[in-house]
């Protein structure tokens, strides 16, 4: 009796596994297009109904981030979102609720652009009444409370409607800074 093929056969099975570990680890590092691991911008997860709160130390939300849909992606750790809507508190300085048709949460959620058809609506329950923001692109940053644009906006409260080239809001101290081609129309109370 030859006991030859008892011997070939672990060997020929850690062989073929060998084989196979060598070839993922080639696909999972390779760049080469048409192959594993390209580098191509693909959604690793999609979301339905997403919501994400972020809350300060004595458990207070401080902003609350809603979408029908997100979608991640893992090459540049980016999130689209659709129909997103932003509402961030603050019982000192007042609320600002955002709504757009799309936007992009960059890495780690340090910023949020908010895209097409973008209306802030700043302070509802201020005694001057709300103001509202319209404009079609909207850079938020939530950790600093600032909000910004470069493109046309409107803004309009109850006795006021601006227009200009662009804006900062800083929802900490309240301050509005209007930029180029701006025009206003004040009425008093």
């Amino acid at each position: 009796m030859n006991s030859r093929p008892l011997y070939w056969f672990p060997l020929a099975i850690i062989a073929v596994l060998a084989g196979l570990s060598a070839w993922l680890q080639f696909a999972v590092n390779t760049t080469q297009p048409g192959v594993l691991g390209s580098g191509l911008h693909i959604a690793d997860y999609m979301i339905e109904r997403f919501m994400v709160s972020r809350t300060n130390l004595a458990g207070q939300v401080i902003y609350t981030l809603h979408a029908d849909r997100a979608e991640h992606y893992l090459d540049d750790d980016t999130t689209q979102l659709t129909k997103p809507h932003l509402v961030a508190n603050d019982d000192q300085q007042g609320s600002a609720d955002i709504r757009s048709t799309r936007a992009l949460v960059t890495a780690q959620g340090k910023q949020v652009n908010f895209i097409g058809h973008v209306v802030l609506v700043r302070d509802a329950r201020d005694a001057q009444g709300p103001m509202t923001l319209t404009t079609e692109y909207l850079e938020a940053i939530p950790d600093q409370r600032i909000m910004r644009t470069d493109r046309p906006v409107l803004v309009q409260g109850k006795s006021i409607k601006m227009t200009a080239g662009g804006l900062e809001l800083n929802n900490q101290t309240q301050i509005l800074q209007l930029t180029h081609r701006v025009k206003a129309r004040y009425e008093p109370i």
